[in-house]
């Protein structure tokens, strides 16, 4: 069984600042500037890096959610059982597959648009294929944008977990409004909402000593 430290996965941005991230990254660490004069191949190859760059740091940023978030299956069973009742197992495979699926369809759109680069007969139509295929790769992280905040939902609630070790652990459990998240907040500082009606705590809460949860 794979040991992972869920606190070094790295922060999922949305849609648009994860657009923003790799567009202004183009931006800077790539030639901005051309001439009318230039010669036609030089503009194509220009452009054609330009879209290169931009494929390259939009594969780097998704395989590296796709290679740091487990597989559930690789992991504690009590973080996969975790996880499955807060997020929903199938969802999390789901996000993952877009995420991989988003990733080669990237993929695809910069290879066809590099070759079509390749007969650019002007700067106009070299710059217009460069414009449009940018904006395809975008297109498809904005329709990943709810894989992507789901997937930081569940990054968040992962690097609040502790990881498991041979310390001994507490497990509190009872009837629904007996108390127990009140003696929670009496001997730690987990600050657990607690309301005079049944079935309040609806998520479990890992900590250094203590787990509650409701009973019927």
């Amino acid at each position: 069984m794979v040991q992972y430290n869920f606190k070094k996965i790295t922060v999922v941005p949305n849609g648009k600042d994860f657009i923003d991230i790799i567009l202004s990254r183009t931006q800077w660490h790539s030639l901005t500037i051309v001439h009318e004069g230039y010669a036609i191949s030089c503009l194509r190859q220009f452009y054609m890096r330009k879209v290169k760059y931009t494929q390259q740091n939009f594969n780097e940023k998704l395989s590296t959610i796709i290679d740091e978030f487990p597989p559930l299956d690789d992991i504690h069973p009590f973080y996969g059982d975790l996880l499955h009742m807060l997020y929903n197992k199938d969802h999390y495979k789901l996000a993952l597959g877009q995420i991989n699926m988003a990733r080669n369809l990237i993929g695809k759109i910069a290879k066809y648009y590099a070759k079509l680069l390749k007969y650019g007969d002007s700067l106009y139509r070299c710059k217009s294929l460069k414009i449009t295929a940018l904006g395809c790769m975008s297109t498809v992280i904005k329709r990943i944008s709810p894989s992507l905040a789901y997937l930081e939902q569940s990054r968040q609630h992962m690097a609040r977990c502790l990881l498991l070790t041979n310390t001994r652990t507490i497990l509190i459990c009872g009837y629904p409004n007996v108390g127990k998240s009140s003696f929670m907040n009496k001997i730690t500082r987990a600050n657990v909402s607690s309301l005079m009606l049944s079935l309040q705590s609806h998520s479990l809460l890992v900590i250094s000593i203590i787990c509650t949860l409701d009973t019927r």
